[in-house]
Parts: C-alpha cells; sequence; structure tokens
C-alpha cells in the first residue's frame, strides 16, 4: 500500500453507487489506494445474497493492485451509524501518507485528488467543497454549509466539513480513528473536523467543488435550502 500518495477509504453495504465511484476513480491523475470496509448489511450484485454467509463475491472483479477488501465481523459495529466505526478500522489500516473518504453515494471530479493534494502540501490537513445531486441529472448546488468549515460565509451558525470533503496526514488520521470507533451518534465528521482544527493547524483549502454527491432522500430537504444554485 505505499506505492501511491492517499487512501480512499469507503465503507459499503455494496449499493450500485460503488460503480460510478470506480470509475471516478480511474480517471484519477495520480496514484490512489482503495480500501473497501463491507458492514453486516451486506447487499447488492458484489455480494452473496444470503447474508449469514457474510462474505463478499467476485472479490476478483473489485480487488487488485490498489483496491483491498475488509469484511467487519457483525459485531464489531455499534449504534445506528455502523458506518463509523468501519471508518476507524480503515483509518487504522491505511498507510499511506494522506488519507480521504469517499462514501458508495460519491463520485470524485477528474481532478479531485491531484487539487486535494495540492491544498494539503505542506500541511496537516485540507478540504474541498462538493456538488449535491437529486439524481444523476438533477443538481441541487454547490454545497456552501456543511463543506466550507468556518468559513464567515457558511449560511448555517454550526462549522463542520464533510467526510468526503476532508484530506489528511496519516498520522491525524490513525489519532483519530477513536473518534470514529466510540461515537454511537452522525456525528463523526463533525468530532473529526473539531480534532483536526484543534490539533492539525490551518487547513488547505482547494475552493472548488470537485466531490459529487448523491443527496439521500431524507436530507433534500436541507440542502434544497441552503445550497447554492450554479
Amino acid at each position: 500500500m505505499t506505492k501511491s500518495a492517499i487512501t480512499i477509504i469507503t465503507p459499503t453495504t455494496g449499493s450500485d453507487g460503488l460503480e460510478r465511484l470506480f470509475e471516478s476513480l480511474e480517471r484519477q491523475t495520480v496514484k490512489w489506494t482503495h480500501i473497501l470496509l463491507w458492514d453486516n448489511k451486506r447487499e447488492g450484485k458484489y455480494l452473496y445474497p444470503d447474508a449469514k454467509t457474510l462474505k463478499v463475491a467476485s472479490l476478483h472483479d473489485i480487488n487488485g493492485e490498489n483496491r483491498y477488501s475488509i469484511v467487519i465481523p457483525d459485531d464489531a459495529v455499534q449504534g445506528p451509524a455502523c458506518g463509523s466505526a468501519l471508518r476507524a478500522i480503515g483509518l487504522m489500516a491505511a498507510n499511506t501518507p494522506y488519507v480521504t473518504f469517499a462514501d458508495s453515494d460519491v463520485y470524485y471530479e477528474d481532478n479531485h485528488l491531484e487539487t486535494m493534494l495540492e491544498a494539503v502540501k505542506d500541511k496537516e490537513w485540507a478540504y474541498c467543497k462538493r456538488r449535491i445531486w437529486e439524481s444523476e441529472n438533477d443538481c441541487i448546488g454547490i454545497d456552501d454549509f456543511e463543506s466550507v468549515g468556518d468559513s464567515l460565509n457558511r449560511k448555517v451558525p454550526y462549522e463542520m466539513v464533510d467526510n468526503n470533503c476532508m484530506i489528511f496526514s496519516r498520522r491525524f488520521g490513525s489519532s483519530g480513528a477513536v473518534l470514529y470507533r466510540e461515537t454511537k451518534e452522525y456525528n463523526d465528521d463533525r468530532l473529526f473536523y473539531h480534532f483536526l482544527k484543534d490539533h492539525a493547524g490551518e487547513p488547505g483549502k482547494t475552493e472548488l467543488a470537485t466531490v459529487n454527491q448523491i443527496c439521500p432522500p431524507r436530507l433534500e430537504g436541507m440542502f434544497r435550502q441552503y445550497c447554492t444554485k450554479e
């Protein structure tokens, strides 16, 4: 895992969105390592239909020179936010200078990793913006509230950066893994953002929306209220 500059961590149930993420990674201009963390709710075409086996099917189609799958026992996660525990395991497994996250409902612009690595140069962490989509053909807008940190122009009183928009050095990732492992709420990115802000120095910022994310239906109203239309 030491040949690439960055590890992408994806907790997943095997959703169809993985195909789009895989395709966007293949178009990146820098070398990467991809770790897939499969939880106990696995489903989809990559997996055996019998959930009791808890095994990933067709691993030869997923794993490769720079992609690795880790299957997590069903008693390793806790609370409703099971992706947090999976991210913690990925953070400890990563062995590249920098680390980032990509959920299976995310895909990248072609220059995403290149611009992120440029922004984090000589720093410990950095972040970009994200573009939110209701569907493949319906763009809600640019997230100017949950991917902008402490910007004075943010549209909400709180500050955070979504997991998918952050890049950080491995040493801070492994140090912060406990925050992901122990939380039982949907707040791991908020916890980690404040950890980085308090301990990792000034962040780099690309100011570019190079992450694309399909909006969960339950959050559509919030994103339509706060996103900036292009």
